[in-house]
Formats: C-alpha cells, structure tokens, sequence
C-alpha cells in the first residue's frame, strides 16, 4: 500500500517507498538503502515508545533478530532501539506468506510442502543454535520466497538464558499455533515449544485446516492442552511426523535433527502428499486474509485482544473456558441497533488481572464443546473491482461482485448515530444509522442492521423455528439485551433468515445508503454451545452477495476472530468498537488495507486511538447508548 499522509520520508537513512502493514505496535515500512539496497523497517508506535518495558522488549528483539543468522530467515541489518521511536531494519523478504498462500492457492503439495517443511527445521535449528526459542511460529510469519521459506518476526521470541522479561505471567502467542507448556508454563517453554507450532503449521500447510480449531481463543487453548489434534486430510508419513510433534509431552517430541531425517522422507509427488478428498482452506487465526494489501513483514504485537485472551493467564485457561461457554458475559450490545462489544473482553482482564497478581485458579477439566470443524466458506470468484462512485476518496471493492460498489472513504471524520440519526457536524464524510432512519444528505451512509439476533419488539415478527432454542425448547436470549437469537445452523434456515434480512437491504439501497453494516456477527462467539463460526460466515456469505448485487458495500462489525475470512466471506470494510482499548486495530487495518472506522467509549480508548491510529484510521469516541444529539448522556468527540 502507498505512504499515507503524516508517514515520515525516511528512517535511520533509509528512503521509504511504500507500507507493507501496520499493526497494534508499529508499522513495517519498505525502504531503499543509498545503494538500493532493499529494506523492511519497522517503526514503532509513540505511544509505545515511552513504555519502558516495550523499549526493553523491543531491544530484546533486535538482539534476538542478529543473532539469529542463516538461509532461511531474514536478517536485521540496521536498527536503533534508543531512537525517539524506536526501528529495526530486515533484509526485505519479497513473497506472500504462507498465511495467504493457503488462502488463495489452497494447500500445499509433493515439493512445495516438503520444501518448506525442510526449511522450516532448518531455520528453527539457526533460531535454538544461539539459545532462542522463537514462540509465535505461524502461517503468517512464515514468508514464501522463491528460493524457500523465510521466518520472521522475533518480536516474542525468548532466550532461554533470560527471564528478566517473563516474569509478569505473560503468555504470548497464537492459540491455534501455540504448545501446551506456552498455556501452563509459559516461563519454562523450550525449544521443543517450536517443535509442536511446527507441527500445528505444518498440517495447515497441507490441509488447509488447523488441528486446533475452537470456536472461542479459550476453546482453542483447551484443545491444545487435552485434546488429541483434529488430522482429517493428513496423510502418511506427514501424520505420523506431525503426532509426534504434537504429543503433548515435551519431552516425547523430535528434535530437530531427527525431525530432518523425518521430513525428508515426504514425497515429491502431490497424489500421495494429501488426501484425496478436496479441502476448503480455512485462514489460520493470525494470517494475513487474501486480498490484504502487501503484509509480509508482520508487525510484532499486532494481535488482537479476543483472540489472544489466553495470553495472560496460566493455569486459569479451564475456568474461563466454562466461563464463555455460558454465552454471556460483562459486555454486551449497546444502542438500539444491537451494536456489540466483544463480551469475553471482560473475562480476559479477569484473567489477566488474576495472573499479574499471582492469584492462581485451578483448571478445570471440563468438557469440551464439539469441535467446530466446517472449512470457511469457498472463496469468492468475484475480485473485479466496482466503480469508485462520486464519494471523493472512496475506493472500490477487493471483494465485490460485477455490481458497483464504493467503499467510505478512509480516514476522514465521521460519525456513529445507530442510536438515532441527528445533523452531522461539519466536516463528517461518513455515517452510520439504523436501517429505520434516512441517510444524511452528501455524505457517505452505511446502513445498520441487526442481522443475527432479534430486538425485543420485533421477536414475534420472526417464524418460531428462525429463533434459536435450548434442549427444554425455550428460546435463547442475549440476556444484557434481551434479543433472541436466531438459529443460523442448517442451510436452510440460513436461507430462511437471509431472506428476510436481504428485505432490510434493499429498503437501505432504496434510502440511499452506500454501504450496509450487519451487526451481532459474533453472536457465536457468546453462544459456543450452539453456533459455530462457519455457520455466522454461511449466513454473512449470504447478505454480502445480496448487498453487492445491491450496489452496496458491506462492512464487517467487530469479530477480530474471523478477520482473516473476510475477502472469502465477501466483506469490504470495517466498524470496530474499542478496538484501540483493546489493541485489535492493527489486525483490521492489515485486513482491510485501512479502511477500517473506529468507535471508542472511554477516554482512555479516544487517547489511545488518537495517539496510535489518527494519522492513518477514522476514529470518534461515542457514548455508550450512542444516543442522538440532544439527549440525555450524549457525548462526540474526535482527535
């Protein structure tokens, strides 16, 4: 993606031609050395640069990184970790990540896989040789280079002869990728931590699919504790290499040598590679979505709250696993739309608060929900680009239909009024209002809807078998709000409730609305007993396809967990509550190239979305009824 207005003209030297990301800590500049050298520079956020332990992390890394030498990870060649804000230069990398490679080729066959499968050992052994454990081995710190994989990103990573930065009770990491010990005893991980990423990564190459797969971070963090991993598609010898890398004794795993020998044995051939059977990839937790604009060089940091909450907690995983399983929480809708605040939120500062003071909880054996194991949805066909329209500034499309679409414009004031429409302040480009209110006039209007459950007054407009239903056949209620949920499980009730919904759609394309935003997609994550992830993706396949044939856009609200499915699923922008307070912005804005428009509730949210994303994002701070203009409690502010 090109520079972005208030991004320096150079660093430490280096000429900066391009963005290749941001993240919740920093943004990963390309630049050119005098000599044409190229280079991946990562700047660090300010607001992180006062942060002394950050400063301390980050030099931690820039230590790590070189030291780390060898043909298959990306070398620092420059950096100042003292500097005002601090930066760190690689070796530039060019290639897709695996991450994106899986999610727009499919999964990876004969050669390919056994190519990397090599490469990778090889790299870990050049990352354990000087004593580190690298501890965020992932699909989207991988980078396919045409003369093999690259390992990137040390952000996290620990030397096995300091602790000096392990002692708070952090534990960091990606759960569909992380070992058991990374859970129960993150101070004490090793080497063969590596070991068992590489076997969860390893089996995604090939299938597409995660061993690990939870509905929820905290269901993911018990499968990789007790269960045994889901290998369906996984063929020999690759299944019996990756059992034993994911045993969930340390000690039982391979070591790299013998893992070698192990790996070398792959075939050439793609019959034998993989099953037989085809297989829908599915984008693993942290990976870059397709259709993101240039991410290859990752951001250390830049992972999202939700869906990470098992990183500060310890032994306490089990408890908040039965937690979510209750379906509700602290947070909850707000507003008359349904507009919606992640509720695990609440339980992750628990556990954090729990692990920083010592406190420890007891885990829990309890049993697990089923697996949720439906692929995401097909990737759409449909990546022609849609006209531009007349908004200034918006741009078109990554996942629209052959209908013209225009997205809202990015970072420029806006407004957030699903509460009740009242005349924008001067200077708002973007609006969002409930279907039910007519767009501003000469602004960019997206149109809310509550799409996945029912407000209380509108319960009885829906037919009894559309709301979902316990075991006694009673209908289950987001109970802060009392909305009734909609059964989103079979196809055809999916149909059933799109059908309806499309209804709403085309009253906000008969209105004037450009964009529309379907609200509650994370329902699942509040009800895992009952709806699975794929399922809320089934049902939001649905209205994207009707809304571009509409010649609307479609935003997609909250739910960091599945910003990786975004382009498949067909969505083209974002609306993220308190993103910066719980440090998801970066993940969106990788996601959706910036377009992404910020709602923060606190002060603190504001300060933070200021400092951090003001330059490059659309933020404003609302109360949290977003009522309009004139009543009690109202408040608006921006940066």
């Amino acid at each position: 993606m090109s520079l972005s207005p208030g991004d320096p003209e150079s660093i430490g030297g280096y000429t900066l031609v391009d963005r290749l990301g941001s993240g919740g800590m920093g943004v990963v500049y390309l630049g050119r050395s005098e000599s044409g050298r190229q280079v991946a520079v990562k700047l660090v956020h300010p607001a992180y640069a006062l942060d002394e332990e950050f400063r301390t992390r980050f030099r931690q890394e820039v230590a790590a990184a070189r030291r780390v030498s060898g043909a298959f990870t990306a070398p620092v060649v420059d950096a100042d970790p003292d500097a005002p804000q601090p930066w760190m230069a690689t070796l530039y990398v060019p290639g897709r990540t695996l991450a994106e490679v899986v999610a727009q080729d499919g999964p990876l066959r004969g050669t390919a896989l056994r190519v990397l499968a090599l490469g990778l050992v090889e790299a870990l052994r050049d990352i354990h040789r000087v004593g580190m454990v690298h501890r965020d081995l992932k699909p989207s710190n991988v980078l396919m280079a045409e003369d093999g994989p690259r390992v990137i990103d040390f952000g996290i990573s620990y030397a096995v002869d300091n602790e000096a930065l392990t002692m708070t009770g952090r534990l960091i990491g990606t759960p569909p990728f992380m070992s058991p010990e990374q859970f129960a005893a993150p101070r004490e991980v090793t080497g063969a931590s590596d070991v068992f990423s590489l076997g969860s990564l390893l089996v995604y190459a090939a299938t597409g699919s995660r061993p690990f797969d939870g509905s929820s971070p905290y269901l993911t963090g018990y499968q990789v504790m007790y269960e045994p991993p889901a290998l369906e598609g996984v063929t020999q010898p690759l299944r019996g290499i990756a059992e034993r890398c994911l045993d969930k004794n340390p000690g039982a795993r391979p070591e790299l040598g013998e893992l070698h020998e192990l790996l070398r044995a792959l075939p050439d051939t793609e019959a034998t590679a993989a099953s037989a059977l085809p297989v829908s990839p599915v984008s693993p937790e942290s990976s870059a979505p397709p259709g993101s604009v240039a991410t290859s060089h990752q951001v250390s940091g830049a992972r999202p709250a939700a869906r990470h909450a098992a990183q500060d907690g310890t032994a306490a995983v089990a408890d908040v696993i039965r937690a979510s399983r209750g379906g509700r929480g602290s947070r909850g809708d707000r507003g008359g739309s349904g507009s919606r605040r992640r509720v695990l939120v609440g339980l992750v500062g628990l556990v954090a608060a729990l692990a920083v003071t010592g406190l420890g909880i007891a885990a829990v054996r309890a049993g697990s929900d089923s697996r949720s194991a439906s692929p995401s949805p097909t990737a759409r066909a449909t990546t022609s680009p849609g006209s531009t329209g007349p908004a200034s500034g918006a741009g078109s499309s990554p996942s629209a239909s052959a209908a013209h679409v225009t997205l809202p414009p990015k970072h420029v004031p806006w407004d957030y009024q699903i509460g009740g429409a009242y005349p924008p302040a001067a200077g708002v480009r973007v609006v969002s209002r409930s279907y039910e209110d007519a767009p501003a006039s000469g602004l960019y209007n997206i149109c809310n809807i509550n799409a996945f459950q029912a407000e209380s007054d509108e319960e009885q407009d829906w037919p009894a078998d559309l709301l979902l239903r316990d075991a006694d056949g009673k209908v289950v209620h987001d109970t802060d709000w009392d909305e009734a949920v909609l059964d989103i499980r079979t196809a055809a009730k999916r149909e059933r409730i799109a059908d309806r919904l499309d209804t709403w759609i085309d009253t906000c394309a008969a209105k004037g609305y450009r964009a529309v935003e379907p609200d509650n997609y994370d329902s699942f994550t509040r009800f895992p007993s009952y709806l699975k992830a794929a399922q809320a993706e089934a049902l939001m396949k649905l209205l994207a396809a009707h809304a571009h044939a509409k010649g609307l856009a479609i935003a997609q609200k909250n739910t960091a967990e599945l910003v990786s499915d975004r382009a498949s699923v067909g969505l083209d922008f974002a609306v993220v509550e308190e993103c910066a307070e719980y440090d998801e912005c970066g993940t969106f804005a990788d996601a959706f190239d910036d377009n992404v428009l910020m709602v923060e509730y606190t002060k603190k949210g504001l300060a933070k979305a200021c400092a951090t994303w003001s330059s490059t994002l659309s933020v404003v701070r609302r109360d949290e009824e977003v009522v309009p203009e004139g009543a009690d409690g109202f408040l608006r502010e921006t940066c």
